[in-house]
């Protein structure tokens, strides 16, 4: 999947939403919302160069799509994505806490994140940045070897 394929299916995906509030289904709008803008996570990150199939991957695609937003001076797109994340996908979906006023109101904001990042996405696109692919599968595989060594010190001391 493309970056522009992605950004149409979050756009897709957040008019979904609109229509499931407008419908009354504030549970399933909270969690278009934040599909969509998961969406564009995802899209970001193809945008640098990196493959669809490491970009859905929180833990490879999460800290690079932080550290190219901090790069790029937009921690405000960050912060408002953690804002979503906890929001509309936790306590708006998940836990079903939130009221459909504040879901309608996050879904209101929403449209205007979707649009600053978009614009990022498409400048970015313009770069190219495969090479984090490899650095950060080199990481990932040094983390898996400290787990599994403090795993077995913890199994150790144990017996």
């Amino acid at each position: 999947m493309n970056f522009e394929e992605l950004i149409e299916k979050a756009k897709n995906v957040y008019n979904e939403g609109l229509k499931l509030y407008e419908e009354g289904d504030f549970i399933d709008a909270a969690e278009k919302g934040w599909s969509s803008a998961e969406l564009l996570r995802k899209a970001l990150l193809v945008a640098a160069g990196i493959p669809y199939d490491k970009a859905k991957s929180l833990e490879f695609g999460l800290p690079i799509f932080t550290r190219i937003l901090r790069s790029l001076g937009r921690k405000d797109l960050l912060d408002v994505y953690y804002k979503y994340d906890s929001s509309l996908h936790i306590r708006g979906f998940y836990e079903m806490i939130l009221s459909p006023e504040e879901i309608g109101d996050l879904l209101k904001e929403l449209e205007q994140w979707i649009n600053e990042m978009i614009g990022v996405i498409r400048r970015l696109s313009e770069l190219d940045l495969k090479s984090i692919t490899e650095i950060m599968e080199k990481c990932l595989k040094l983390k898996g070897k400290s787990s599994k060594q403090a795993l077995s010190i913890i199994i150790c001391s144990e017996n």
